[in-house]
């Protein structure tokens, strides 16, 4: 009996299925074949906290750094039971197939558990892209022996210590640091990926802060020729590069006059055909980009749908950095569409022929598809399991999906054909550049276009006539425009991912090495499996904040890479540096345990910088909270100066300066949020509901206001709870638990609807939309006889129901 480790119960199941199922039990399925196959569920070993160490437990700067080796570990305490029966399926096999995740985190998985168990039987591993039966079964025919990963293996684990030293010496010590000389109680977490990326956030904030618009000035140009007129722009070539815009209008203005009513003659003229290719295959972080362009969904979200897509078969492996695909996978993908073209209710962006894509290097690339390729559909049809529960997709599952499906099926259509032309014009010893582009045949764009396709920078829609070099040319018009230089763009989710990945672009050269540069230009810094979250885990640690998918440095963030701008853990340079010699690990090209003992090294290196930390601080210090991070809710109606959420009330920041307003948190044994207080602080009112009364019998609700600096109350009327005007009496209309009903139902009115009709909620602004237009919005999912549809709802005044309105 050979055990197969998979690394999650779905994971598990889909082998199982496609190996065939003769006994399913709650931890382990058998096979027909007698094998049996079980799962990880993740993380069932974990590192246990430095606390757990007895040399460790303190937070003292004479105890770190934290570098025990080898690190202990445990099972996670939720998983226990699972392990056990791991443990007992492997201690009864004849061989083990690591059927992980193909990749370093999926082989750290199993070779923990493995480890930890210490198991040393037969050893094989499974290596494929996607979780279909086909490709399933075919790998089981090609396990290669898991001795061959073994270099991949050292280079986890060793990722694995390394992280966790670094980690938590540099957050021990930074927090220590912070505590002794801020008297700051707080967190500082810090990492050698995390801390970097949040360096590349500050640098943004940074240059968008510090960001001063200066005035500029363009002068365009209209010209008339035998062949036509058209229109350009002055520019000139300088040691710097090409000029177009003048930073004084005085200078405009005298090149105006110089041209004004002259006449010139075209120096150059090129039109030209060019072919545009479809976009390249997804990798991981293109897809979030494209799903945040196309569909709206920030990186979390396409991540979790991406895995469970993944999770029910119809794409392959999602974690890749890849956006090519191996000759391999590319006759593969070809047989895979035209199974799917054959029932597929997306038939219509399919090309009349599939052809193989090999021989395009834009697309099929062994030296390039390497560990895992492009994110590609496969075969199976989500027709065909839209009543399984178990594989059906939701609809944001299938928005995700056709983005894929579309994308990839860009590749196999004609490609677009543009022409572009190019003129420069010479007037009076100045030149003026006109461009413009023309689709001649939008090849794959007629059904797909997406917004992140690069596009060729400055050229106009308007058409040029035909024209030769030499022909005469008059200026018939000359304006100035002027505008103002625009700040670097805010970084959104999807392009902190970027700057993650294409890391190599944003270093100085010259400071790198040669080897380092080109890793972090290949592979970032990160993985496309931790980056999501990365971003994450700077969300929670409050060292930014993400709002509508755009990045904002908080103040706590700000504080903290000030303090920690120079110090090595910050240094994207050092983070490829580290990735580079990983990668020899798993290459086979470095020494694990010598690699270990420099990362070791590293570690204590981080302490060095203690007393320049606790100068950086002292400066930094003033009077406010470097670290606790302070939610700012408003100005203080008495001086203007911030107020600040504290632990008990919302508080002037100018107390040191005799100054002592503040809305305390509990008012009538009822709390004020941070958000009621942002209200009250602009001027609004606000309800709180449920205040006890004083003989505990029931409870009332009140509104609050501030008149001057103090608190003012009044009782709500129907007026205030009102969604709308009553169709039948023009009286308020309320909401209660299960109805909204007319406010006047005591006096005899009869209007009432039920919040729930055919299976959906009716939410309050659909009702508002109702009372106020007649008609709701679109209500998707309603129950009916023919299964689910979509409907406005309107009012029948005569049956007193909904009823369906256009």
């Amino acid at each position: 009996m050979r055990v197969i480790l998979a690394e999650k119960p779905d994971m598990g199941r889909n082998i199982a299925e496609a190996l065939g199922v003769a006994k399913k039990e709650r931890h382990y399925i058998t096979l027909q074949s007698g094998d049996v196959v079980t799962w990880a569920i993740g993380h069932l070993i974990q590192q246990q906290l430095p606390d757990k160490y007895p040399e460790y437990k303190e937070w003292k700067l004479e105890n770190l750094p934290f570098v025990p080796y080898p690190l202990q570990l445990e099972v996670d305490p939720s998983k226990e039971e699972q392990m056990k029966v791991i443990g007992d399926l492997l201690s009864r096999s004849t061989g083990c197939v690591i059927a992980t995740d193909p990749g370093r985190e999926g082989e750290h998985i199993a070779r923990t558990i493995l480890e930890y168990l210490g198991y040393k039987g037969q050893l094989q591993r499974l290596w494929i892209h996607d979780l279909t039966p086909e490709t399933i079964r075919t790998g089981f025919g090609e396990l290669r022996p898991a001795s061959e990963y073994d270099n991949l293996a050292a280079a986890a684990k060793i990722r694995s210590a390394v992280d966790f030293w670094v980690g938590i010496t540099a957050t021990r010590l930074f927090s220590i640091t912070a505590k002794e000389v801020a008297k700051e109680n707080v967190k500082l977490s810090a990492g050698r990926v995390q801390t970097p990326t949040l360096r590349m956030v500050y640098d943004r904030e940074m240059a968008i802060q510090n960001f001063k618009p200066e005035t500029f000035f363009v002068l365009k140009a209209h010209f008339q020729t035998e062949q036509g007129s058209y229109a350009g722009q002055w520019f000139k070539e300088t040691q710097d590069g090409i000029v177009y815009r003048f930073k004084t209008k005085q200078d405009a203005e005298d090149i105006l006059k110089k041209v004004t009513g002259k006449k010139g003659q075209v120096l150059h003229y090129v039109s030209k055909d060019v072919k545009r290719a479809a976009p390249m295959f997804f990798d991981g972080t293109a897809l979030r980009v494209a799903a945040r362009k196309e569909l709206g969904f920030d990186i979390q979200k396409t991540t979790k749908l991406l895995q469970k897509i993944y999770d029910k078969k119809y794409v392959t492996y999602p974690r890749t950095s890849s956006r090519h695909l191996s000759t391999n996978a590319a006759h593969q993908l070809v047989e895979r569409l035209k199974k799917l073209q054959l029932k597929t209710k997306y038939g219509h962006f399919f090309p009349e022929e599939i052809a193989s894509l090999v021989g395009k290097k834009r697309f099929v690339d062994d030296a390039k598809a390497t560990e895992h390729h492009a994110v590609v559909p496969t075969e199976r049809n989500p027709d065909d399991y839209k009543n399984d529960p178990a594989y059906q997709l939701s609809p944001d599952e299938e928005k995700l999906y056709e983005l894929i499906l579309k994308h990839t099926l860009a590749a196999f259509h004609p490609e677009g054909l543009d022409r572009e032309t190019e003129v420069i014009t010479e007037v009076a010893g100045e030149r003026f550049l006109s461009k413009s582009l023309f689709v001649l045949s939008p090849g794959w764009r007629e059904f797909y276009n997406p917004k992140d396709d690069e596009k060729p920078d400055d050229e106009d829609r308007s058409p040029i006539p035909e024209l030769h070099e030499g022909l005469s040319a008059s200026l018939a018009k000359g304006e100035l425009a002027t505008g103002k230089t625009s700040k670097p763009k805010r970084l959104s989710d999807t392009d902190l991912e970027n700057l993650m990945k294409y890391a190599g672009r944003h270093v100085d050269e010259e400071q790198v090495d040669a080897d380092v540069l080109q890793q972090l230009k290949e592979k970032g810094i990160g993985t496309p499996a931790t980056r999501v979250a990365i971003i994450e885990k700077l969300m929670r640690d409050e060292y930014i904040e993400v709002k509508k998918n755009l990045v904002y440095l908080t103040a706590k963030g700000q504080n903290f890479l000030e303090l920690v701008y120079e110090h090595p853990i910050a240094s994207v340079e050092l983070t490829g540096e580290f990735e580079q010699k990983l990668e020899e690990v798993a290459d086979g090209r470095r020494d694990p345990e010598a690699l270990l003992l420099e990362f070791r090294d590293f570690t204590y290196e981080i302490l060095k910088y203690k007393d320049q930390l606790q100068s950086k601080i002292a400066e930094l210090l003033g009077n406010k909270a470097l670290f606790v991070h302070q939610n700012e809710v408003g100005s203080c109606p008495l001086c203007s100066k911030p107020i600040v959420e504290r632990e008990k009330s919302y508080s002037c920041t100018g107390w040191k300066e005799g100054c002592s307003f503040s809305i305390w948190k509990i008012y009538r044994q009822v709390s004020i949020s941070s958000t009621q207080a942002k209200h009250l602080l602009a001027g609004k009112e606000v309800l709180l509901k449920g205040i006890p009364k004083k003989d505990n019998d029931g409870t009332y609700d009140l509104f609050i206001f501030l008149k001057g600096s103090s608190i003012e109350v009044r009782f709500p009327t129907s007026e205030d709870f009102s969604l709308g005007a009553c169709p039948r009496c023009k009286q308020p209309v309320l909401e209660n638990q299960y109805n909204y009903r007319c406010s006047q139902w005591k006096a005899g009115c009869t209007f009432k609807l039920s919040k729930d009709f055919l299976g959906q909620s009716i939410k309050t602004s659909q009702m508002k939309k109702l009372l106020k237009s007649g008609k709701t919005d679109p209500i998707e999912g309603l129950s009916g006889k023919k299964g689910p549809f979509t409907a406005r709802l309107g009012y029948d005044s005569e049956l007193n129901r909904y009823c369906f309105v256009r």
